[in-house]
């Protein structure tokens, strides 16, 4: 499928009612949930392949080595090879969605879960981008305040600031910083690296000989790795894939390019964590307690490290600030200045940046929770909506006025503000992925529950898909 070309006349008719497309000063992003016109949409597939690499490098990545650590180093990359396997194929869909059209994830939405509940699905990712922002802004003030001798709620805010600056500027700043900084980042972790084996005489025979504790679940592992990397990612990827170059057919570059993006800092920074904390009693090898007379050289590249707080919270806060656009969107069409109506995405930006900051105080504490939630929440959405897109949306989504009708208008009828199968879906998946442990412990000891309760979730709404096609009397399923 190829869509008819997004130009910025045509954008001009689609956004009768909603605030035109434009950028309010020079450099800042103002165009919300509407579509990418073809004149913005220029990337290639190295260039998301370095965006979501630099995204994944988080500060807190190397915190799969501790989550994983009672599995051994091997059991370790064994669980992370199974999460890319059982990830790499939804998340690769999702990012060739977003080139066939120029959309955000939740947008789409709308017409599978209908117009209110994609609303409610909005609002809801809003806070789990938050709280992923507050994690990763938590783990990055921790290193510069070890390095720095200074109090952590300094760095807090200032890390923040930096962030939610960079975010405001939006995806084409974001692209260049990412671009530029990745060697950085590279170089301060290889420092890091040569740091812990030198100082703390890290044998790697050793490590790989490490065996599994025996009280490990290899199925909550691998669901931890997966709502660390390809399955939470996934969704999002839309968001910046719709500034790629237009789909013209399969590539399989563009198609692979985000997830193995994604899933080499995971291999790579999963290592040195459990090095870290095998050696040092710290996952964080940013955050040492590095003693005097340490090169300054270390110290430079602890605070270089910082740079993977920016990388990984701006794809943070990105995201969560077009969902929250999602989910105000009526509320934005009846701005009557073109002023304010472009100064949306700005404002949404910045309040929820102070909120991610005031969050980053005590996210660590909660973070298993926190990623479990991610799965029960993100994962089944993940499978609906890629079965309802390119079995039902891709092929009857051809114009502008398509889109503007199945996008943008806002239905009067309730049953299209709620997808019945949809929802009815997703309760399943989430049910599943939290109760399929307890009903199969033995199985799911190994098995992953979260993939596997969601995937179901996501072949219940193929069922009711194809009776809702086929079947006139039950049309009410969809919106």
């Amino acid at each position: 499928m190829v869509l008819e070309e997004f130009d910025e006349e045509k954008l001009e008719e689609l956004a009768r009612g909603l605030p035109e497309f434009g950028r309010f000063g020079k450099e800042l992003e103002t165009i919300g949930v509407l579509p990418i016109p073809n004149r913005l949409r220029r990337y290639h597939w190295y260039n998301l392949f370095i965006f979501w690499a630099m995204a994944s490098a988080s500060a807190a990545t190397p915190l799969a080595g501790y989550l994983l650590f009672g599995l051994g180093l091997r059991g370790m990359l064994i669980a992370i090879t199974i999460a890319f396997i059982l990830g790499v194929i939804p998340t690769a869909l999702f990012s060739e969605m977003g080139r066939q059209i120029p959309l955000t994830a939740l947008v789409i939405a709308r017409k599978t879960f209908g117009y209110g509940t994609a609303q409610a699905l909005s609002l809801l990712y809003t806070v789990i981008n938050i709280g992923w922002f507050a994690l990763n802004n938590a783990v990055g003030s921790e290193i510069l305040s070890a390095v720095t001798h200074t109090p952590i709620m300094y760095w807090y805010v200032i890390m923040g600031a930096i962030q939610i600056f960079l975010v405001i500027l939006g995806f084409k700043w974001l692209e260049y910083f990412y671009r530029y900084t990745s060697i950085i980042l590279l170089i301060s972790y290889a420092v890091l690296t040569y740091y812990l084996i030198t100082a703390y005489h890290v044998n790697w025979a050793v490590l790989w000989a490490t065996k599994p504790s025996g009280n490990e679940s290899w199925g909550a592992a691998i669901d931890l790795m997966l709502a660390f990397g390809a399955l939470s990612w996934a969704y999002k990827t839309s968001t910046t894939s719709r500034f790629a170059k237009p789909y013209s057919g399969i590539n399989v570059l563009y198609a692979l390019a985000t997830p193995v993006g994604i899933i080499i800092p995971i291999y790579l920074m999963g290592i040195l964590g459990f090095a870290g904390q095998y050696y040092a009693n710290n996952w964080n090898v940013a955050a040492l307690q590095f003693p005097p007379g340490t090169p300054w050289w270390v110290l430079v590249a602890a605070l270089g490290a910082s740079l993977a707080i920016i990388h990984t919270n701006a794809m943070n806060l990105y995201p969560s600030a077009i969902d929250l656009l999602v989910a105000i969107d009526p509320a934005i069409r009846k701005f009557k200045s073109e002023f304010r109506a472009r100064l949306t995405q700005p404002i949404a930006i910045l309040i929820l940046g102070i909120a991610s900051i005031i969050v980053s105080i005590w996210i660590l504490t909660y973070i298993v929770n926190f990623l479990n939630l991610v799965g029960l929440t993100i994962f089944p959405l993940t499978f609906i909506l890629i079965f309802d897109w390119y079995l039902r949306l891709r092929s009857r989504v051809r114009t502008l006025a398509d889109v503007r009708d199945y996008f943008y208008s806002i239905p009067k009828e309730p049953l299209k503000h709620i997808g019945i199968a949809a929802i009815l879906s997703f309760v399943i998946g989430s049910l599943l992925m939290n109760y399929l442990p307890t009903l199969l412990p033995s199985t799911f000891k190994y098995a992953p529950p979260g993939f596997t309760g969601a995937l179901i979730g996501g072949l219940v709404y193929l069922v009711l898909l194809m009776l809702g096609l086929k079947v006139k009397k039950l049309s009410w399923l969809l919106p």
